[in-house]
């Protein structure tokens, strides 16, 4: 019996991130937001929250991102970031045809945001949603 392991999502679209978006002066791209994270750099968080698996190899992922950055004074440079997060994540077929990439296909009906996240801070937050249709690795 052959053991398919579900994608690593988060590593995947992380180095995918840092290659694809390199002109903002700063940026951090992770799986984590740093304990000490005070918006003193722009920041990028990828988490995989699963889905379901076919059996046969195929997993959906559901990736919930969050973009930090600048300050809810000046927050037009964290949107902007977060627009451009999502055109990045969803751009048909650069995606699935990236080198090591587990996607198969973006669901465009699934995905959602960017939208700004009411919090504490005083750094601006956006989130978004998008939905893959992905293969295991074995």
């Amino acid at each position: 019996m052959t053991l398919i392991l579900p994608p690593d999502m988060e590593a995947f679209l992380c180095d995918y991130l840092r290659t694809h978006i390199t002109d903002v002066d700063g940026l951090q791209v992770g799986s984590k937001k740093p304990p000490d994270y005070q918006g003193a750099y722009p920041l990028v968080t990828v988490r995989d929250d699963g889905g379901n698996a076919d059996g046969l190899g195929h997993f959906d992922r559901s990736i919930g991102v969050n973009v930090y950055g600048w300050s809810r004074q000046d927050e037009k440079p964290c949107k902007t970031l977060a627009r451009r997060v999502y055109a990045t994540l969803t751009e048909h077929p650069a995606i699935a045809l990236a080198k090591g990439s587990p996607i198969v296909s973006v669901d465009d009906s699934s995905c959602n945001g960017p939208y700004p996240v009411s919090d504490d801070s005083d750094t601006a937050h956006y989130y978004l949603i998008v939905e893959y249709s992905t293969v295991g690795e074995h």
